[in-house]
């Protein structure tokens, strides 16, 4: 019966059978949420910076455990770290338990548009599939 499978075959089922990190073939980032960002009216040279922001940037969401009037405050940051503001309040729960148990999320901006003096950013938050 041995002889009925070659050596070799046991190391591919054990390759086949094991996580070694490969990649997953239909592996993507999940969109979670469509909003906008909080707050962006509070930002100093927001002006400065909106022609620097484009649509499909990726932004960077950081977690802010000890903030005193939200703890499940997240910021948004461009990829240089410049704040935009914050994954709005009524949002943010579910987002930043998924923060606090690590797992990566990210923002891309969708859009952007001048309403008088305030600049409204659309964002799409993904979970990362990594």
């Amino acid at each position: 019966m041995k002889d009925l499978i070659p050596a070799q075959a046991g190391e591919l089922l054990k390759t086949i059978h094991s996580d070694l990190g490969s990649p997953k073939p239909y592996a993507r980032d999940l969109c979670l949420l469509s909003t906008q960002v909080a707050g962006t009216s509070h930002v100093v040279g927001i002006e400065e910076l909106e022609p620097f922001l484009r649509e499909g940037d990726r932004l960077e969401l950081i977690r802010v455990p000890g903030n005193p009037s939200d703890p499940n405050a997240i910021k948004v940051y461009t990829r240089d770290r410049v704040k935009l503001g914050y994954v709005p309040r009524k949002e943010n729960p579910i987002l930043a338990r998924l923060m606090d148990g690590g797992k990566l999320l990210y923002a891309v901006l969708r859009g952007k548009q001048w309403q008088q003096d305030w600049l409204r950013l659309e964002i799409d938050i993904y979970l990362s599939d990594d």
